[in-house]
């Protein structure tokens, strides 16, 4: 009898339709590793996103008070200031309870990631105003430095994070600035029984005052 189309029994069966099967270990491992390279890759991205979001204050403070939302947008997210700071619009706010020089005030607020007050509106100024007074305890005035500095040679005033001079939005006392050359450090002089607006008065920058510091607050 002709061996020509006899199956060899040594052989292995062929699979109908000609084509292997794969086992499902094929398949589950390499879905497995790509799941985990997923994982880790938003876990760096969010460890990132973390870091730089506590950029602009140290992580050095120990307590942190957040709140939802921020003022005037429409994203639900949290806004944090250290726990001691002020929150309000879209800044945080650092009073001081020592005393210092203009100069070592700056470097102060610096330090811990901010700056002297800047002050742009009626609103903000009215906020530091109300805190300051809840402050003043038996102290019949109190003053603290914020962030503009007359400049030496025109006596032009500047804020310190380059903002521009708008005497529009200046609050000076009746009769200040009285010497942008010899007194071209700028305070707040709150009297616990007055309730004006116009409080700022130039003075000399050795004067050791309290102070006012200010940055932006951290997005989580």
């Amino acid at each position: 009898m002709s061996m020509e189309g006899r199956p060899n029994p040594g052989a292995p069966a062929e699979e109908k339709g000609g084509c292997p099967r794969l086992s499902p270990w094929a398949v589950l491992i390499p879905a497995l590793i790509f799941k985990a390279c997923i994982t880790c890759g938003c876990l760096v991205i969010l460890h990132k996103q973390s870091r730089e979001a506590h950029r602009t204050l140290p992580e050095t403070f120990p307590e942190w008070h957040c709140a939802q939302g921020m003022p005037g947008s429409k994203e639900l997210v949290w806004t944090c200031c250290p726990m001691g700071w002020k929150a309000f619009q879209t800044s945080c706010y650092y009073f001081s309870s020592d005393v210092m020089s203009w100069d070592d005030s700056e470097k102060n607020c610096t330090a811990m990631g901010s700056h002297l007050v800047v002050i742009n509106t009626k609103a903000e100024q009215d906020f530091l105003l109300k805190w300051v007074k809840e402050m003043l305890a038996d102290l019949p005035v109190k003053m603290y430095y914020i962030g503009l500095t007359a400049q030496e040679v025109e006596g032009q005033w500047c804020w310190v994070d380059q903002t521009p001079y708008n005497k529009n939005e200046a609050f000076w006392k009746p009769g200040e600035p009285s010497d942008p050359i010899l007194e071209p450090c700028t305070a707040l002089q709150v009297n616990s029984k007055k309730q004006a607006r116009e409080n700022w008065n130039d003075l000399a920058c050795f004067t050791d005052l309290y102070r006012i510091c200010e940055s932006a607050p951290t997005c989580i």
